[in-house]
């Protein structure tokens, strides 16, 4: 999940991260369990996976990189629809929209005039998994050490991870998830990479099981946009 330091790279690197980014917001606490407390709430988070059928929320996110002075910073909304299709849309500072439908995932630059398509397919059971308990658990505890904590002066909970082993940590050094106590949703992530970089997202205005049709996950692309097939590195 590395995000490039500069202008549309960032998104072109990593479209098919971002536009899984959300599924993992919703289920990532869903992976192990350590004490009475934890497992409560991964009792209650499987209990929210269960029932979301759709999910709408704004989103900052923030990134911290070697190569710039301060960080950069994009808003936007995210709509997720089960089983599989999902919509990023980023508003500032620049206008780009990544889409999952169909299994393929469409990344249109609307300032460049210009759009990507890849196949992903074959990748639809890795981004959606997170959607259930099961499967998650097991891979992301293979990875990943974790801490729970829970302050009871603050509105979530914090499941902190960090990498068993060298190999992972070369790519992930952390990630920082905080749970609502009250939805049991993601309502920010931190994401330490492993060259230093961060990237945060955080989410407001939740909205879960409103109706989303879907018309929202098609994209209709003006007849000048140069559309590129690209194959997943």
């Amino acid at each position: 999940m590395i995000f490039a330091a500069v202008g549309q790279r960032m998104f072109k690197r990593d479209s098919l991260a971002a536009a899984a980014f959300g599924i993992f917001a919703i289920a990532a606490p869903a992976f192990a369990a350590s004490n009475a407390s934890l497992q409560a709430v991964i009792k209650k988070v499987q209990e929210q996976q269960k029932n979301t059928n759709t999910l709408q929320a704004d989103f900052k996110q923030e990134k911290e990189l070697a190569l710039m002075s301060k960080p950069e910073v994009s808003t936007g909304q995210f709509v997720y629809s089960k089983p599989n299709s999902v919509l990023w849309t980023y508003d500032a500072p620049k206008r780009v929209q990544m889409v999952i439908a169909g299994g393929v995932l469409t990344t249109y630059y609307q300032d460049l005039g210009k759009a990507e398509r890849i196949d992903v397919k074959r990748f639809e059971d890795r981004i959606f998994k997170y959607m259930g308990a099961s499967g998650a658990i097991d891979e992301l505890a293979r990875y990943f050490d974790f801490t729970f904590t829970d302050s009871k002066s603050k509105p979530t909970y914090l499941l902190d991870l960090t990498p068993k082993n060298r190999a992972v940590s070369k790519r992930v050094r952390r990630i920082k998830l905080w749970i609502d106590k009250t939805t049991y949703l993601t309502s920010k992530i931190e994401y330490v990479e492993g060259d230093g970089d961060i990237t945060r997202y955080e989410f407001t205005n939740i909205k879960i099981n409103e109706p989303v049709p879907q018309s929202r996950f098609a994209l209709h692309l003006p007849a000048n946009v140069k559309v590129e097939q690209m194959k997943v590195q």
